[in-house]
């Protein structure tokens, strides 16, 4: 990774008056610092100055750490305390002003942080880290890190289509995706796998059971490969032969149009809303609306749900920059009878987007 966040970081800091950030959300940790670790229990925490930058972690890490973060000076304080080594560094280099992302920390350690900084400096909370804003726009390594994520999805999709026969337990489909992910490379799964078969589709985070799959019922393939941290997430819906009723096919081609033509529109500068309103508004148009109860889509990278989204609920002037990569996954949901979701990742560019997902869109399994 380049050094470009960290200059970023640094002219933000120098704007908002801030002598130092603190950053302890673990994937702002990893972007920022290039140790890969998601341990939120203690793992550790940033603190970045204008010439500063400093990790603080316990033994248990230090190692990795170390070899990890090229550049950052690695702490291991006693007694896995930060907070008054943190005070001890803002002595030393003079700190009186230090921000911190809020949602990331808890109110015990606000609290403690809080009272061993009086008298030392003040903390400025932000709701939304600068650190989470940077992550947006991927830079090319990371797209090509999600490339290898998303074509290891694609591989195991391809296999389990080949692999997968009627009698099959939804829970014997999960586990064979997790196995064949982790042959071809993968860290492991981005997220549990969801494979929901007949009327288990209706629900869009169904839980794989024992429920046993069908010839001519739709089901439901959420999935996604974890490759050097990064998060791959594609859905396809299946049927092993001809579908049992004929609305099942027409329900899954109004998906399909939804989600055609959501790509067909994504284009840098498109605000959040009017991403979602491009797969709403042909299923609305289907009189499918009411069955599409979720939004059509968000960003992935280091965790597999980020900024930005693709929603009706989303702020006015969110957009989708250039260099983000987002999900678009319009779907319906019928309750007592089935559902379906269609889901691919995008590339967002000056003109449209590229569609990284590859696997084929047929709903049609021939046995």
């Amino acid at each position: 990774m380049s050094s470009q966040p960290l200059t970023q970081l640094r002219t933000w800091l120098a704007s908002q008056g801030l002598d130092a950030f603190l950053v302890t959300q673990p994937q702002n940790r990893s972007y920022l610092s290039g140790w890969l670790n998601d341990d939120d229990e203690g793992a550790g925490m940033l603190l970045v100055g204008q010439q500063q930058q400093l990790l603080f972690t316990n033994p248990l890490y230090k190692e990795v750490a170390e070899k990890e973060a090229t550049g950052w000076q690695v702490i291991v304080p006693e007694a896995r305390e930060y907070m008054p080594v943190i005070v001890d560094v803002a002595r030393e280099y003079g700190w009186q002003k230090i921000g911190f992302e809020a949602d990331a920390m808890t109110v015990a350690e606000f609290e403690k942080l809080y009272a061993a900084g009086q008298n030392v400096f003040t903390l400025q909370s932000f709701e939304e880290s600068f650190v989470s804003t940077l992550r947006i726009v991927k830079q090319p390594p990371e797209v090509e890190l999600l490339k290898r994520a998303i074509a290891i999805t694609d591989q195991t999709f391809a296999y389990i289509c080949r692999w997968v026969e009627p009698g099959m337990t939804e829970k014997e489909i999960e586990w064979e995706i997790l196995r064949y992910m982790v042959e071809l490379g993968a860290d492991g799964p981005s997220f549990e796998p969801i494979v929901a078969s007949g009327p288990h589709g209706s629900m869009p985070h169904a839980h794989p059971g024992q429920r046993r799959i069908q010839r001519g019922e739709l089901i439901t393939i959420d999935m996604g490969a974890r490759y050097q941290g990064y998060c791959a997430d594609m859905t396809r819906t299946i049927c092993l032969g001809e579908p049992a009723e004929p609305r099942m096919l027409e329900i899954y081609n109004a998906v399909l149009k939804a989600l055609e033509t959501c790509e067909a529109g994504i284009r840098a500068g498109i605000t959040s809303k009017e991403a979602d309103a491009l797969a709403r508004d042909v299923l609305e148009a289907a009189g499918l609306g009411e069955y599409y109860i979720h939004s059509t889509g968000h960003g992935v990278g280091l965790q597999i749900h980020e900024a930005p989204t693709l929603s009706k609920r989303a702020p006015d002037d969110m957009i989708l920059p250039a260099g983000s990569v987002v999900t678009v996954e319009p779907g319906v949901y019928i309750p007592g009878w089935t559902g379906l979701r269609i889901e691919d990742c995008v590339l967002v560019t000056e003109n449209g987007c590229e569609v990284l997902t590859q696997s084929p869109k047929n709903l049609v399994i021939q046995e």
